[in-house]
């Protein structure tokens, strides 16, 4: 991964450290095996620290990059480096496909909506008012015109404003002080909807690589709450963490209102298998098919309202290009 600043790791020098101690190399010769031309600088200083006494736990975050320095940070309090980089590694490249395949998703259906927005917009604010003069000129009847152009900017209007809102929205509660709160109101009013699937397929997604790295159920779910980087997972294991803590077994701590439905389900029956990893990967399968269809139906949704629109534009333009001719044969 290049980067800027020489002082900084490289999240694939990172992955490379992190497979050389897996295989027992000790930390110095580690970073002297990756060491490069780029990289050189920083691990120097690095290895310089190592000889002083110091603890890599102590400064390793001043070299790290922003994406993987908030899992460190909340996991090395509580276990090794090479243990804290294992994890903070895995729960980055996860967390990085899911929003990559999100952000995909939505990105054509946002796009193609915003462009016959503006199409329509431009034609109404710099064409419409050329065809309304012309049609002046042949003295013809502007009334039913004038209404469609009126519906016409009511629409773009109404999509321009729902989507500044929209934005804003996103704006306040995608900062992570204020998402837990939109994540509890979607619960609360839009239960299993696309946003609830999504953060609890990625809250198991987070829990079986802790589980498969070998943790137990309670360690992955402490560790799990202790991700205050992801507020939204943190929640999640928090709330099951705290029934855990009241004495509730594991399968009634799994009954939560902040899970989807088929969440819970799921996590009943793992509990009583004997498979427990092959069961919530199926979840996870299922949750990520899930909201696949439903980004496609929504795709399908705006691609029916653009063509809607440009049909309307269309036979607006079709109609008052047959005017003339009316008035011609007329005369």
């Amino acid at each position: 991964m290049f980067t800027l600043n020489k002082k900084i790791i490289s999240i694939d020098d990172l992955s490379s450290i992190n497979e050389l101690l897996n295989s027992g190399i000790p930390i110095k010769d580690a970073f002297r095996i990756i060491e490069n031309s780029s990289n050189k600088e920083v691990i120097d200083e690095i290895i310089d620290k190592l000889d002083r006494g110091l603890l890599i736990e102590e400064f390793i975050f001043m070299y790290l990059p922003r994406e993987i320095n908030p899992y460190m940070k909340a996991l090395i309090m509580n276990m090794s480096f090479e243990e804290s980089i294992k994890l903070s590694l895995s729960f980055y490249k996860e967390s990085k496909e899911n929003s990559d395949d999100l952000s995909k998703a939505l990105l054509y259906p946002l796009i193609l909506l915003f462009i016959t927005l503006s199409a329509i917009y431009l034609f109404d604010a710099y064409g419409l008012d050329a065809i309304m003069e012309m049609l002046k000129s042949f003295d013809s009847d502007i009334k039913s015109f004038t209404v469609m152009r009126v519906i016409l900017r009511i629409i773009v209007y109404i999509f321009y404003y729902g989507m500044l809102i929209m934005f804003v929205l996103a704006l306040y509660f995608l900062n992570d002080k204020n998402i837990s709160l939109f994540y509890i109101l979607m619960s609360k009013y839009f239960p299993d909807s696309i946003v609830q699937v999504y953060f609890c397929e990625q809250f198991i997604s987070m829990f079986l690589i802790c589980y498969r790295l070998g943790y137990k159920t309670k360690e992955s779910i402490e560790i799990l709450n202790s991700l205050h980087t992801k507020p939204i997972v943190s929640l999640l294991s928090f709330h099951m963490e705290e029934k855990l803590l009241k004495g509730a077994t594991l399968k009634e701590a799994s009954v939560q209102k902040y899970y989807d439905s088929t969440l819970t389900k799921y996590l009943n029956i793992a509990l009583l298998s004997r498979d427990f990893n092959r069961i919530l990967s199926d979840y996870v399968t299922l949750s990520k098919r899930k909201n696949k269809r439903t980004i496609q139906q929504l795709t399908s949704l705006v691609q029916i309202s653009s063509y809607v629109g440009v049909g309307l534009v269309i036979v607006f333009i079709y109609q008052v290009l047959f005017l003339p001719m009316q008035a011609l044969s007329n005369f």
